[in-house]
């Protein structure tokens, strides 16, 4: 008789102690801090090492692939509100690194969300989210020994002229002669005394892009998408150059930029 008894109160002991470890807090059962949005590779086969895109008929190795955010913000009541990445190792209150290469085979040096800090009371008001593929002038070029993480991220950092490297992107096919191919974006046309020194106005390129994209549907759980195809799309990598700090008035950098502005390689899952 005493068997029946404890397995029916197992569940409601199970209960008044969840209750009891959280007190006023929301218990996440769905493993995600509030204000966390996962960033999810699309047409990419992340299970592979290195991580394979396919444009057309060719598949391509993922070498490097990462980029910043800066400038989050959130619109309600149709009035934008600024606020703040959650400080780690990935994020300052402004900025953001997302790397994604290094998944499979080093883990710890690989970010794939960002986290705002809000509540998610504030992100079920909100109606759309902003924010900005790149750095601020003021992070871009400041003291380069002197930066927090994840500025100081040695990889995305081309000089103290120019500043950082905002997107980059390594791809490499292995044929029976092997085909690498980068796009590194950053300001370009950037005026100073050298290139240890830091300009003292804006670049004639910023090379930044604004991301706005709606929240309607009253969710919390969002997870956006990127697609690398779109980034390259109409660009045939297999036979263009390069396009590192290049201006963007010259192909391939110039449809490269467009794609970033006009094609929605960053949007909702």
């Amino acid at each position: 008789m005493k068997m029946p008894f404890r397995m029916s109160v197992m569940p409601s002991l199970l209960l008044a102690v969840l209750v009891s470890l959280a007190g006023c807090d929301v218990i996440n059962l769905k493993g995600r801090e509030p204000g966390e949005i996962p960033f999810k590779l699309v047409g990419v086969d992340t299970g592979a090492c290195p991580m394979i895109m396919s444009i057309g008929q060719q598949r391509w190795n993922i070498d490097y692939f990462g980029f910043y955010l800066s400038k989050p913000e959130i619109r309600i009541d149709g009035k934008w509100q600024r606020v703040k990445f959650k400080q780690t190792q990935w994020q300052t209150p402004n900025v953001a690194l997302l790397k994604f290469h290094n998944k499979c085979n080093n883990p710890e040096d690989a970010n794939s969300k960002i986290v705002l800090d809000v509540s998610e009371e504030l992100l079920k008001l909100s109606t759309n989210l902003r924010f900005t593929m790149g750095l601020p002038f003021e992070d871009n070029h400041a003291n380069p020994l002197a930066q927090p993480s994840p500025l100081n991220d040695s990889s995305m950092f081309w000089s103290w002229q120019n500043g950082h490297k905002f997107l980059r992107l390594d791809v490499s096919k292995g044929s029976e002669e092997t085909r690498k191919w980068s796009y590194h974006l950053g300001s370009v046309g950037c005026d100073s005394e050298s290139a240890v020194r830091a300009p003292e106005k804006s670049c004639a390129f910023t090379n930044r892009v604004e991301f706005i994209l709606p929240m309607t549907q009253l969710d919390t759980d969002l997870d956006l998408e990127v697609s690398v195809s779109n980034i390259v799309a109409q660009v045939n990598i297999n036979e263009a150059p390069s396009c590192m700090f290049e201006s963007p008035e010259v192909e391939p950098c110039k449809k490269l930029i467009q794609n970033l502005v006009h094609r929605p390689w960053i949007k909702w899952q």
